[in-house]
């Protein structure tokens, strides 16, 4: 993959707590982003020094190939900010990865940077002893769900991105993470949302992460 001039980004989950925090930060390093949600009228406001004309909201449901196709056409790159409100996925992961499959391939957009987590790599040997008993019993079907969308996602012509944070944290931003292809970062347990969501941004051109799992952790 060479380097991308991406200018249109399109984010889905873009009301999540990470979603939302992506949205601001592709705003920031200057590209034109267009929010994916389910109802644009209870989209978060962004700051509005840094909304400008560059912020589209449309409606689309990640489970309905129709609108994602509608939502993606014309776009140059996708991220995948989406997630369940609990800790159950319900197949939102999996349904949401066949629908963005399908429309970005029949609208010819290549490039899909999604987030994913570092507990989907269940033999991981760098995780702390309690996040693989949390990974394998409370979150099993969340992460399971999660390596269903890698899997159908890796499995397709896309150039694809997963980005698996440890556990995401409101902390300020310090830039001071890791980042392993594939696997956790020694003794890493977290990562501040704001720097998670700049690495992801920058990921969208970064050809080192093309078809790469980088694992974050400080």
């Amino acid at each position: 993959m060479g380097q991308l001039s991406t200018t249109q980004l399109i984010v889905f989950g873009a009301n999540g707590a990470t979603g939302h925090v992506i949205v601001e930060e592709a705003l920031r390093a200057g590209h034109a982003v267009t929010a994916a949600v389910r109802d644009p009228a209870a989209f978060r406001p962004v700051p509005p020094e840094i909304r400008g004309a560059n912020l589209s909201v449309v409606r689309a449901d990640v489970r309905d190939v129709d609108s994602v196709r509608a939502a993606v056409t014309g776009q140059d790159a996708v991220i995948s900010a989406i997630g369940p409100a609990g800790g159950r996925a319900d197949g939102l992961y999996s349904a949401g990865a066949r629908a963005l499959v399908s429309a970005m391939v029949e609208c010819g957009v290549d490039r899909l940077v999604a987030l994913s987590s570092s507990g989907v790599r269940r033999d991981d040997p760098n995780h702390p002893l309690w996040y693989r008993v949390v990974a394998r019993t409370l979150l099993a079907e969340l992460y399971a769900d999660m390596r269903r969308m890698e899997d159908i996602v890796r499995n397709s012509p896309l150039d694809w991105t997963f980005v698996r944070p440890a556990r995401i944290v409101d902390e300020p931003p310090t830039g001071a993470f890791r980042a392993l292809d594939g696997s956790n970062p020694r003794g890493g347990t977290s990562v501040s949302r704001v720097d998670l969501a700049r690495f992801v941004v920058a990921a969208v051109d970064d050809e080192r992460w093309s078809r790469s799992r980088p694992t974050l952790a400080r």
